[in-house]
């Protein structure tokens, strides 16, 4: 199997799934352009998701949760702070981590998997929900 015909099987497949009314298997941005995949990294001491230019992080401090809504500016400037909070409930983190996600994605599903990822990812490091904000 050549190069064209994967390309071209590709493209028959995005075509059908556009026209049955099924997502796309990739975003596009504005401009047709494909955005590159979604990524979250989770590491013992934060929780990271990135698309594009934009970057949400999860951290324990002290007995907070810090979240964290950065991005590029539109000619690639040096980190911008949209949003910072800081929460006393896991899962007011949680919440908050998911609408920033949907924010910067402008996708529902992806801010719920996220949210739910980043739920997970405090369940395993092991810091219970706490008293309210």
């Amino acid at each position: 199997m050549d190069v064209r015909t994967v390309l071209s099987d590709q493209l028959v497949s995005v075509r059908w799934a556009w026209r049955s009314g099924e997502a796309p298997p990739f975003q596009l941005d504005p401009r047709g352009q494909g955005m590159g995949g979604f990524a979250d990294r989770v590491a013992e001491d934060a929780f990271v998701w990135r698309q594009g230019r934009s970057e949400v992080s999860l951290e324990r401090d002290g007995s907070t949760w810090r979240v964290v809504y950065t991005s590029n500016g539109r000619l690639l400037g040096p980190r911008q702070v949209l949003h910072e909070a800081r929460h006393r409930r896991a899962n007011h983190a949680a919440w908050d981590v998911m609408a920033r996600v949907i924010r910067a994605s402008r996708d529902e599903e992806e801010g719920l998997r996220v949210a739910t990822r980043a739920a997970q990812w405090m369940r395993e490091i092991g810091i219970p929900d706490e008293t309210d904000d």
